[in-house]
C-alpha cells in the first residue's frame, strides 16, 4: 500500500517544516513503524502517519518550541524546561493537536506517539511504543550497539523497548548528559515485563 499517497496532505505539512535530512529520517521512522505495526498487530497506516509526524516541531525556533511546550501536559516538568533537546516532542504533540481541525487524521493517538517518542514512559500505548523504537532503529541510524537493539525489537517488542531504553540511557550516561527520571522509570517498567 502506498501510504505516502494516502497521507499526501500530512506529508506535505511535515515537509514544509523539515529540512531534507530530518524528512528522510521521518520517512525511515514511518516505514519502520508501519512494518512493526504489521508484525505486532497495530494499524500500519496510523503507525506510518505517526512516524511521518513525530519530529514535526524539531526544526522550529526554540522560542516557538517553548511556546508550544507550555501548552502541553509536560509544561510543568522543570527537567524538560531545563533541557531544550526534549522540547520538540511535547511541542510537536501540541502542534499536531492545533492542526487537527484542518488535518483530522492527526488524532490523539498520533499526538501521543509524538509526545512520547523521545522520553518514552511506563505503559506506552502500542502506537507510542512502535514510534519510540522506530525512531531509534530506522535504517538511516547507525551506531555500534544498534544491530543487537534492532534484533531485540524484531524478536519481542517489550524486550526491544527495553534494549532501546538501555542503549539510549547508557549512551547519555557515558557522555555525561542528562537523563530524565521518566526514562529510568520507563526502563524499569519494561525490564519487569520481559
Amino acid at each position: 500500500m502506498d501510504y505516502i499517497e494516502i497521507y499526501k496532505e500530512e506529508f506535505e505539512l511535515v515537509r514544509s517544516r523539515l529540512g531534507p535530512a530530518r524528512l528522510k529520517h521521518s520517512l525511515g521512522v514511518a516505514e519502520t513503524a508501519q512494518q512493526l505495526a504489521e508484525k505486532y498487530g497495530a494499524d500500519p497506516a496510523e503507525a506510518y502517519l505517526a512516524g511521518i509526524c513525530h519530529d514535526i516541531a524539531k526544526e522550529l525556533p526554540r522560542a516557538e518550541q517553548l511556546a508550544l511546550l507550555q501548552k502541553s501536559p509536560l509544561a510543568d516538568d522543570a527537567e524538560i524546561l531545563q533541557h531544550k533537546q526534549l522540547w520538540h516532542a511535547p511541542a510537536g504533540a501540541v502542534l499536531l493537536a492545533e492542526l487537527q481541525e484542518h488535518y483530522p487524521r492527526l488524532n490523539e493517538a498520533v499526538q501521543g506517539a509524538c509526545l512520547w517518542h523521545t522520553l518514552g514512559r511506563p505503559a506506552m500505548t502500542l502506537l507510542e511504543s512502535l514510534v519510540f523504537v522506530a525512531d531509534l532503529i530506522e535504517p538511516g541510524r547507525d551506531f555500534p550497539d544498534l544491530p543487537p537493539i534492532r534484533q531485540a525489537v524484531w524478536q519481542d517488542l517489550t524486550s526491544g523497548i527495553c534494549a532501546c531504553m538501555q542503549g539510549v540511557i547508557g549512551f547519555l550516561e557515558s557522555e555525561g548528559n542528562f537523563v530524565h527520571p521518566l526514562a529510568y522509570e520507563a526502563w524499569a517498567y519494561y525490564k519487569k515485563g520481559q
